[in-house]
């Protein structure tokens, strides 16, 4: 039976991760190891978590490196065949979730990972459920399964986007790589959200910031011009649109170090590749569902319907 190691990074969130942890236990496929990444607790995470999971490994950081550097940590030192990846505040809604996520990649060689459903407490559900799996362009970090030897040949997150954004980069590698990335509609995981540690504009900055520097690091030289002005302008709209309108120039001012970010880690992938990349992400982006209404509900199947014959990922390019 293939093995499956999680990682589960945390800060200050002691009872979340204790619900995490217990639910994660509770999976009907055993998970060989799991390893919670505490990147610089002080609300008693670590007492908590030895005292109520001895089974469980425990690390603490000794400072806040953040959440990408702290799920490199935990995939350098676990040795799964599969990495599975819930936050400390997320969890399989069904015990035999992961079970079915580890079946779909023993049956699928061709696949890097795979992207569960989330459903979040505010009513968000990614897909529509009862959907057949369909190639998306990334994953979720709060759900999701990836093969040890597929994440190996590309090579970890750029610790450097610090927060968010590196599923996107990564899952572009792997398309690159000739790899797929699937959801799996009907694997739910739940996840609450906690509010501990969120910060509406600090997310926006580096989701501007970060989606710049991908595409300095990935796409292709013919196509980088256009593509990265695009990012700017559709990430400016949305933060006219919701956001701290000082973003922009906070990511202005970031420009020189986005620049060096990117080029240091500059990889691009094939031309083919990166336009697969971009038609997964205009025709197969979440959507509100659920509690959704029904025009939204119809729209949202639409776009996330799979996609029987999808054009050939591009080789190599990495």
């Amino acid at each position: 039976m293939a093995s499956v190691s999680a990682v589960i990074a945390t800060y200050n969130r002691a009872p979340e991760l204790r619900t995490a942890l217990s639910r994660l236990l509770a999976q009907s496929h055993a998970v060989a190891e799991i390893l919670v990444v505490d990147d610089g607790s002080t609300d008693g995470t670590d007492a908590m978590v030895r005292t109520e999971f001895p089974s469980v490994r425990y690390v603490r950081l000794p400072h806040n490196a953040g959440l990408i550097y702290a799920r490199n940590f935990g995939f350098v030192n676990t040795t799964g065949d599969y990495v599975l990846s819930v936050d400390d505040d997320s969890w399989f809604e069904e015990p035999d979730g992961l079970a079915r996520a580890v079946a779909y990649l023993e049956s699928h060689a061709d696949t890097a990972g795979v992207a569960c459903n989330i459903e979040t407490r505010d009513g968000l559900v990614y897909f529509p459920r009862g959907v057949a799996p369909f190639d998306v362009p990334w994953y979720v970090g709060c759900g999701h399964l990836l093969r040890r030897s597929a994440v190996a040949s590309v090579g970890l997150y750029m610790p450097e986007l610090y927060r968010q954004g590196e599923e996107k980069d990564r899952c572009l590698r792997l398309m690159g790589a000739g790899f797929r990335v699937v959801a799996l509609p009907d694997v739910m995981v739940y996840h609450d959200k906690s509010e501990k540690g969120r910060k509406p504009g600090l997310e926006r900055f580096y989701n501007h910031r970060n989606d710049l520097i991908r595409e300095v690091a990935r796409c292709p030289a013919g196509l980088l011009p256009w593509r990265f002005a695009r990012a700017w302008i559709g990430n400016s709209w949305k933060n006219l649109r919701h956001g701290p309108r000082l973003t922009d120039l906070k990511v202005l001012a970031a420009l020189p170090e986005i620049v060096r970010i990117g080029r240091k880690h500059r990889a691009p992938v094939s031309a083919e590749a990166y336009r697969r990349w971009q038609h997964l992400a205009a025709t197969a982006a979440p959507g509100r569902v659920g509690n959704a209404p029904e025009s939204s509900v119809e729209r949202s199947v639409v776009a996330l319907g799979p996609h029987p014959n999808p054009p050939p990922l591009g080789g190599g390019g990495n």
